[in-house]
């Protein structure tokens, strides 16, 4: 029989394991957002691969949703596009930089047929503060990569989004849009998406009904809208070869 002192030292040992291990995971993903390399995310992709070999069949074609913490999050995507086949490769809050480094892994392994970029606030906040200009070459880089390998079909690039938190982002934001918007009118294998004007309220200003409490990540209502966006346009891209006219980005 237990002494009552023995029974309550390790009820408590039992209360305190949780909160430890909790403390360690959010210590950990702290470290590897405040590491400004690439490698920060090497175990994340090491984790991917080892579930592709773990798969017996990975499917044809599908659609590679690339990006940070944002595309992990993003829910019910692949019942919105079905039945395109879809896998989602997020890495933390990975850079558009950090997406270039592990192109081979994320993107390329998988021969796509469409690809997704969905850019996070890591752009702007602790693992850089990139330009208008540098995120924009960042992301043109990025897409000439992909686009030098001549397989997929057509690369859907996602705007970053205003958050209600970060209201400092803006100009940087639509400096990066309308540059973005001018190299996009001479890629017939690019299409801009703009989600911000169906995230805004009547002034503009993004509207944090579509956002969590954090001001930061998109809530489902939020996510909703990029999926029928996205949707929406990759239909449209389909209409478009059946018909055999030229896509409009």
């Amino acid at each position: 029989m237990y002494s009552w002192n023995t029974i309550r030292t390790i009820c408590a040992v039992l209360l305190i394991v949780p909160i430890v291990h909790l403390a360690y995971l959010v210590s950990s993903n702290m470290l590897m957002t405040l590491d400004a390399s690439p490698e920060a995310w090497a175990a994340e992709v090491d984790a991917y691969t080892r579930q592709d070999q773990a798969t017996q069949q990975l499917p044809g074609d599908p659609v590679v949703v690339i990006g940070g913490q944002r595309v992990k999050l993003w829910p019910d995507l692949d019942n919105l596009l079905a039945p395109l086949p879809l896998l989602k490769r997020g890495l933390g809050d990975a850079t558009v930089d950090d997406i270039t480094h592990y192109y081979s892994q994320l993107v390329g392994f998988y021969q796509p047929s469409y690809v997704v970029l969905l850019p996070s606030n890591s752009e702007f906040h602790i693992r850089d503060s990139k330009s208008g200009k540098e995120l924009a070459d960042a992301i043109i880089k990025l897409v000439n990569l992909d686009q030098s390998y001549q397989i997929t079909r057509q690369f859907f690039v996602f705007t970053p989004i205003k958050t209600p938190l970060y209201n400092s982002d803006y100009k940087t934001i639509d400096e990066t849009t309308r540059l973005l918007r001018q190299w996009a009118q001479s890629e017939h294998g690019v299409t801009l998406l703009d989600a911000n004007p169906l995230l805004a309220m009547k002034d503009g200003k993004p509207n944090p009904d579509y956002f969590r409490m954090d001001g930061i990540d998109l809530n489902e209502h939020g996510y909703l809208r990029l999926s029928v966006l996205l949707r929406n346009q990759i239909a449209e891209l389909q209409n478009d070869n059946q018909a055999g006219a030229p896509h409009r980005n």
